[in-house]
């Protein structure tokens, strides 16, 4: 292995990849924050966004119904397109536009750019929706070396070429998983993952994680969050779930201090 090929393996290792909401237009500023705080520290970091609540709005604009399974968008070739020009185009380039003004390198990219999201269709319910099936996290890892922050939009290519439309957290879980990132995190409008009592549960290894999503504790669009952080976990990175209002949550995770829910990295054999 060379040393080249060695440094860039521990540049990833201490990649944080951050998963926020929406657009700046819908509240991720203080997501954003954390972002220009790791930035500024001089930690590489890879951003991947989600815009529910544009594609919502778009759609219906054009006229299109909405609704989820499994907290996954139900998508059809029109909503399809809705969600491809609203992700890779408005809320990418305005989260981007934000991070520059900011300070920040970002470079805003989709998960067809450079082949770097495979998918397979999820299921026929879900319509055209994919489930990653491979990562080429080259075009990624080039820019983190070139000390810039990819800002990356979940769209994937299909089995015959198609776009599909990617969940957001599962294209972060697949990312962070290929790269090897020292953390995945999910920067959200709430704390954490919450038990039945309501309490926000500090630690959630593999088994407990599948009890609580099969007896319906987790529900909803926790459900690919959680399956993301699992899927981070078992390539070795550790994952959590945190609150944007917490300005310091993320360096407090890496710190080793409690705060939301955190996914325990697992021993890669």
């Amino acid at each position: 292995m060379s040393k080249k090929r060695r440094a860039d393996q521990h540049a990833s290792r201490e990649t944080i990849v951050l998963k926020i909401g929406g657009s700046v237009r819908h509240g991720a500023d203080a997501a954003l924050a954390q972002v220009v705080t790791l930035a500024e520290a001089g930690r590489p970091v890879v951003v991947v966004h989600g815009g529910g609540p544009l594609i919502g709005e778009w759609s219906k604009r054009a006229g299109l119904e909405t609704r989820f399974v499994r907290g996954l968008r139900v998508t059809d070739e029109p909503t399809r397109d809705v969600a491809l020009a609203v992700l890779g185009g408005l809320a990418n380039k305005s989260l981007v536009a934000e991070l520059l003004r900011r300070g920040v390198p970002a470079v805003g990219l989709s998960g067809v750019d450079g082949g770097m999201l495979r998918a397979e269709r999820e299921d026929a319910e879900l319509g055209l929706v994919g489930r990653v099936t491979l990562v080429d996290s080259s075009l990624v890892e080039e820019l983190l070396a070139a000390a810039r922050v990819p800002v990356v939009a979940p769209a994937a290519i299909g089995p015959q070429g198609e776009i599909l439309n990617v969940n957001g957290d599962t294209a972060a879980g697949a990312i962070a998983a290929s790269i090897g990132a020292r953390l995945l995190a999910f920067v959200t409008d709430v704390p954490g993952v919450r038990a039945k009592d309501g309490r926000i549960v500090p630690a959630l290894e593999r088994e407990r994680a599948k009890e609580l999503v099969d007896d319906g504790t987790i529900e909803g669009g926790m459900i690919p969050k959680v399956e993301a952080c699992l899927i981070a976990a078992a390539s070795g990175c550790e994952a959590a779930i945190v609150s944007a209002g917490e300005a310091d949550a993320i360096e407090r995770v890496i710190a080793g201090e409690r705060t939301g829910t955190v996914f325990p990295a697992e021993a890669v054999v």
